[in-house]
């Protein structure tokens, strides 16, 4: 059982960092995107090193879409919330 805990926790770990890398690489637009692309990249050859089975590998790439759809969710939450105070005061 602690083993299984272990392995979830580890799968949550990397498909979190890997989620926020990709939201950075798509939210940044100078040349450091290109920095957050590849530390993403390296999360995932290190991954796929560490977890050799095909069903970790995909429930890997699909929390990381997640992950990556869900900060970018709350991005564009922060940025509206930001540019329009007004939608929150009702006036």
């Amino acid at each position: 059982m602690n083993e299984r805990i272990k392995t979830t926790f580890w799968l949550i770990a990397y498909t979190f960092t890997a989620g926020l890398l990709i939201t950075l690489f798509t939210v940044i637009e100078d040349f450091y995107r290109y920095l957050f692309s590849l530390l993403a990249l390296y999360i995932g050859i290190r991954f796929f090193r560490r977890f050799e089975t095909l069903g970790f590998r995909i429930t890997f790439f699909v929390l990381s879409v997640v992950f990556f759809l869900i900060f970018s969710v709350f991005y564009s939450m922060i940025i509206f919330i930001r540019d329009t105070p007004e939608a929150l005061t009702g006036a």
